[in-house]
């Protein structure tokens, strides 16, 4: 997918997303009038493309001057300030139109609006940018709608509708197209669910498109909740194969999966189909890992992902995924202590969301930089480097898990995606939460933000 003709784009997914500040100037600017005004303004943004779905991810606002736009009810940008917007382009960034209106909800665009982005605006923008037209316009209930436009021969563009945007914070703002993916009656299989975080909140999770990385003891339990809260697209990403090692671990398997080998995203799939409470319900199982090329272009089209892995290189792929795409990452892990004689001595786990508006895994203290080049260079396998590690070290790659450990991980991990998407913190509550396995206490990490020195945060 390169370039602004409309072929290329025919059969994939578009989508909006900006991170929450970015968000919040437009709708200060917006909201400056009272009463009936419109207003507008230019941003820069940059493509995500991943395997069927294409992002425009907004970088910055170029906020008009006085003189350069007409407010007369409607609004109408000069052309003093669209030749400012060009000459001031970042290298490589494409231009978004975003305007308001006066209503809540998906916006429609009006005769005027079609002419100002189609007529006067697209063929510019996309012969000096090399990249589509995005409009966007503002709802009065903080809602938004998107939309690119694209070549279709000469001095022509058509438009195509982003199914979806995202304002991407301590929250996760989600505006979906009202027909692309629209709502659905109440479901009588989520009526217990719907009672707790209400229809608003069901309605967003259920359209929402969920990523699960490792599908192995934990990623299995964060599968079957999902499919029985209602979230109705759910993408599973993991290479491994079913072992007998993984039956006492892994939920859906019998024994026969692991005298087949099956995928455990073929597991996870045949799961999900018998347990899902939605109307209709869209898996995708993908046996691949992360570190591929196509494992991390499915997880480049999910609106936010479950981190279930316990390998230092692929966490620290989804970190950086969670702040220059703007799909936050839900991340959790275990560690146990095991003496010399085999007996537990003391377990703990923890469980934290990455993203804009909080601090990245490295921040956190979840990851360190250095394990990552351990796992980069393979000594993590070496059992003569592990051997020669201290104790501390190896109990950190030791991976050591049992059944009961995963379901408490990812039921807290389902619990922050319900805050991250409802907002409401009283479900996953205000950060990261490390349990303690003796005394048995939940320590509650109030969220942070990055450094200015980290290079993740500045993605």
């Amino acid at each position: 997918m390169t370039g602004y003709q409309y072929r290329p784009y025919t059969k994939i997914d578009l989508s909006v997303a900006m991170e929450a500040g970015v968000a919040e100037a437009l709708e200060r600017h917006f909201a400056q009038h009272f009463g009936g005004q419109e207003d507008l303004s230019f941003a820069y943004w940059q493509p995500s493309r991943g395997m069927s779905r294409y992002s425009a991810i907004l970088q910055s606002v170029n906020l008009p001057k006085e003189d350069e736009r007409v407010l007369q009810g409607n609004v109408a940008f000069t052309v003093e300030y669209l030749s400012r917007t060009l000459r001031e382009r970042p290298k490589d960034c494409g231009v978004a139109l975003i305007h308001s209106h006066l209503g809540p909800g998906w916006q429609g665009m009006s005769h005027d609006d079609v002419v100002a982005e189609r007529d006067r605006l697209a063929g510019v923008v996309c012969s000096q940018t090399g990249l589509p037209l995005v409009g966007l316009t503002w709802g009065t209930d903080g809602s938004w709608s998107g939309r690119f436009w694209l070549r279709t021969g000469r001095h022509r563009y058509a438009i195509r509708q982003a199914i979806s945007v995202r304002s991407v914070g301590r929250r996760l703002g989600l505006s979906f197209h009202p027909i692309l993916r629209g709502e659905q009656k109440a479901n009588p299989a989520q009526a217990a669910t719907v009672s707790v975080w209400g229809e608003k909140a069901q309605s967003q999770l259920r359209r929402a498109h969920i990523g699960i990385v490792g599908v192995g003891s934990v990623g299995s339990i964060v599968a079957e909740a999902l499919a029985r809260i209602g979230v109705e697209r759910i993408t599973l990403i993991d290479y491994d194969r079913i072992e007998t090692r993984n039956l006492d671990r892994t939920l859906g398997t019998v024994r026969l999966d692991a005298v087949l080998h099956r995928r455990k995203v073929a597991i996870g799939r045949r799961q999900v189909g018998r347990s899902h409470t939605s109307r209709c319900s869209w898996v995708r199982s993908v046996p691949r890992s992360l570190l591929t090329e196509k494992g991390l272009a499915v997880a480049l089209d999910c609106d936010v992902l479950i981190s279930c892995v316990d390998r230092p290189l692929p966490r620290s792929i989804l970190n950086a995924v969670a702040y220059a795409h703007l799909i936050p990452v839900i991340d959790g892990g275990i560690i146990a202590r095991v003496d010399d004689a085999g007996k537990l001595m003391h377990v703990d786990w923890r469980i934290h969301t990455v993203g804009p508006g909080y601090g990245c895994l490295y921040c956190i203290d979840a990851l360190r930089r250095s394990d990552v080049a351990l796992d980069r260079d393979g000594l993590l396998e070496d059992p003569d480097y592990v051997r020669g590690l201290s104790p501390a070290d190896r109990e950190r790659y030791g991976r050591r898990n049992v059944f009961a450990f995963s379901l408490s991980v990812a039921a807290h991990e389902v619990l922050q995606l319900v805050t991250l998407i409802s907002g409401n913190q009283r479900v996953g509550g205000i950060g990261g939460q490390v349990y303690h396995g003796y005394p048995g206490a939940m320590e509650v990490r109030e969220s942070m933000c990055c450094s200015p020195e980290c290079e993740v945060g500045r993605l």
